[in-house]
């Protein structure tokens, strides 16, 4: 397939490329009326028409490389473009067409034929004067009659040839700003509106002010050219004009997207009522923690949410300074003193006890389960204050936990950790000798880590001996790992075990931003290497029959791409694309600028808004298709909480292997999937990316159960 960030980036770049070009015949052909001599008037009318042309050309490119994506992405990938952007210069090209470009042929061409008939008349008085002997005087030499007239004046400023020109600039100016700030733009009719009614408004002054022109260019009796001065107060007004409407704009704009202080990403009130049935907040000091109390479970099944809990943990959140393995020491907010924080590992079927206190973090802190198909909660946990949190462990898999405050700040500096949840019954041969769970993440400060470590470690596994590492990335990007030096098995992704997996080698692992892949082999008599994929040979996690660090596999960054799309066999599913589903919907991810939380930004959105205008409304039992279509330059990793996901297809194409279960969603540029689940999972819940960065925002929309409202 075409590259869809080359394709879509000429695309863009076309509109800036188009405008640059138009500027030059449309400033030629105002200043055409200046030119001194009929010469230079001609010279310049036939450069200016050249310079049109060269404008139409690259529409005509603009159209190739709309069709060009077209048939290598589809109709989603030029809807906008087309019915958007383009008409916004293909209609006043078109008059340009049907009205500048005559008008100026006409205008080179009748000074040609003067001048080929000035030159006619010499040569014949030449002739004659020779016959009779007489001295030749310069008669009727082009040169005497060379002077602009208001005739060839009027003929350049009449407005059917410049405003054409104007409003396709103006029309190149529009589409250019829509394809920055609102790149779905038919899907906010108002807007394209809007903007109809500029062009519209701006021809219409245009054409006024330019008959205005026209007037005093052609029956002006001392017609002087305006002084420099002049042009430039209007110039500078205009200017300062525009800055204004734009600042005022901004300003607006700016103040509309400050988010809360502690934003609610449930939607919920912070009152002990309107708290999703799964937490119970237990407010106390950091000194004193109730030995009793009302509790609220997360589970919301019928199975008892009270009485004893088959397992508990503690998780005390602080700041503090951690000293890597490489010995370099950073600021970061631990748990437990911890970074990453411990590893909470479980039985299915237990009920689990969880206390959060929050020691010292004044920007309050709570704890998200990431892949657990739980209600969304904000129960905020302010400085020395408790909650605890109760569950029943009933899906087996591969998850992690962080804070779901303050999303970038609290996940990059260290609010998060492994939670794995083990069968019931471990006492069947396939089950996994050696369990380790290893958790990536990458920050300014630490940087690359697994596990929290910034050098390789070394552990002795013994030959034989069944290994199942369960990778997670916490890093707000899709990250690449390889596993070098045995032939592996990709068992479960996003805590579900894929069916019938097969054996595969040198393949890199890169899953999307929030994903997991439980990875097994059995140990061989030689090392093995799981490392980063970017020739990284000092990181990662070295396993060595004999504790040894000779031999280390080589790392070859140079190999495929795991895909999850055509791995392991085909089983039967509960549904498919030939499904009756109850609602469906469209997401066109885009990236656009404007401003998030009082900040200039580009933004990811989703059919052009971002949380909380985009909702999805669901009803308990639907059958849900979700269709994402990544029309931006950035991958976005998309997370359904609450909820597992079916991928029905990539790119048109159905799913060949194992049936795909995933809550973390990697879409690439240009990529669309079709997916679909069950809302099984009553309450308000979220479809959100993780931020990948202070400057690149990622989309959260939520889904709401329509009888939760």
């Amino acid at each position: 397939m075409a590259d869809f960030e080359v394709l879509a980036g000429i695309h863009q770049g076309l509109f800036l490329v188009l405008l640059i070009v138009m500027l030059v015949p449309t400033i030629m052909a105002n200043q055409l009326v200046f030119r001194p001599t009929k010469r230079a008037f001609i010279s310049s009318a036939r450069i200016t028409l050249c310079f049109s042309w060269s404008a139409l050309f690259v529409f005509a490119g603009h159209l190739v490389m709309t069709w060009v994506l077209f048939e290598s992405f589809g109709w989603l990938y030029i809807k906008d473009k087309l019915l958007g952007f383009l008409p916004f210069i293909f209609v006043p090209l078109l008059c340009c067409l049907l009205s500048t470009f005559p008008r100026l042929w006409e205008l080179a061409g009748k000074g040609g034929r003067e001048s080929r008939q000035s030159e006619v008349d010499t040569d014949y008085t030449r002739i004659l004067l020779q016959e009779k002997n007489l001295t030749p005087v310069k008669v009727n030499s082009p040169d005497l009659d060379d002077t602009l007239d208001p005739e060839w004046r009027g003929d350049a400023s009449c407005p059917e040839l410049i405003v054409p020109l104007q409003a396709t600039v103006l029309g190149c100016l529009i589409a250019l700003f829509l394809q920055i700030f609102f790149p779905a733009v038919t899907l906010e009719p108002s807007i394209l509106f809007l903007a109809w009614g500029v062009l519209l408004a701006g021809v219409s002054l245009l054409w006024i002010q330019q008959s205005w022109q026209h007037q005093y260019h052609s029956t002006a009796e001392n017609w002087a050219k305006p002084r420099r001065l002049l042009h430039f107060i209007r110039f500078a007004a205009f200017v300062l004009m525009t800055a204004l409407l734009a600042a005022i704009w901004g300003n607006q704009a700016m103040i509309a997207s400050r988010l809360p202080d502690h934003p609610s990403l449930g939607g919920q009130n912070q009152d002990d009522h309107a708290l999703p049935d799964f937490v119970f907040p237990v407010k106390a000091s950091a000194h004193s923690m109730p030995s009793t109390g009302k509790a609220r479970s997360i589970d919301v099944s019928t199975k008892p949410k009270q009485g004893s809990p088959d397992r508990v943990f503690s998780l005390n959140a602080q700041k503090t300074t951690i000293r890597l393995a490489s010995g370099k020491t950073v600021e970061a907010w631990t748990l437990n003193g911890q970074y990453p924080g411990p590893e909470l590992r479980m039985k299915q079927g237990e009920l689990v006890e969880i206390t959060l206190l929050n020691k010292d973090i004044s920007e309050g802190i709570d704890i998200h389960w990431h892949g657990m198909q739980t209600p969304a909660s904000d129960d905020r946990i302010t400085k020395g204050e408790t909650s605890v949190f109760r569950f029943r462990a009933e899906q087996t898999g591969t998850y992690w936990y962080h804070s779901h405050q303050q999303i970038p700040e609290q996940a990059v500096n260290g609010l998060f950790g492994a939670l794995v949840i083990e069968a019931a019954d471990t006492t069947t041969t396939d089950v996994p000798i050696r369990d380790i769970a290893m958790i990536h993440h990458n920050d300014e400060k630490a940087g690359a880590t697994l596990n929290g470590s910034d050098t390789r470690k070394i552990e002795t596994v013994a030959p034989g001996t069944t290994v199942r590492l369960r990778f997670i990335n916490a890093e707000n990007a899709p990250v690449a790992y390889l596993l070098q030096g045995t032939p592996f098995q990709v068992v479960a992704i996003d805590g579900t075990e894929v069916n019938e997996p097969n054996l595969i080698a040198n393949q890199a692992l890169q899953p999307g931003a929030g994903g997991r892949y439980d990875i097994q082999f059995t140990m061989p008599n030689r090392p093995v290497l799981f490392a980063p994929a970017a020739n990284q040979h000092d990181k990662g996690l070295l396993l060595s029959p004999d504790g040894s660090t000779d031999a280390v596999p080589f790392l070859n960054a140079e190999l495929s791409v795991f895909d999850p799309a055509r791995y392991g066999s085909p089983t039967a599913l509960p549904f498919d694309l030939s499904s009756q589903f109850d609602r469906e919907y469209q997401l066109l991810i885009d990236g656009q600028y404007g401003f998030y939380n009082g900040k200039f930004e580009r933004l990811s959105t989703v059919n052009g808004d971002w949380l909380p205008d985009t909702r999805m409304m669901l009803e308990e039992g639907d059958l849900i298709k979700l269709t994402f279509v990544n029309r931006s330059f950035q991958d976005q990793s998309l997370y359904l909480h609450g909820h597992h996901m079916l991928i029905l297809s990539r790119d048109g194409k159905k799913v060949t292997g194992s049936p795909w279960w995933t809550d973390t969603l990697q879409v690439a540029p240009g990529e669309t999937y079709e997916v679909a689940f069950r809302a099984n999972n009553p309450g308000v819940s979220m479809e959100e990316t993780l931020p990948k960065d202070e400057t690149a925002f990622g989309i959260a929309i939520p889904l709401v159960y329509e009888e939760h409202l």
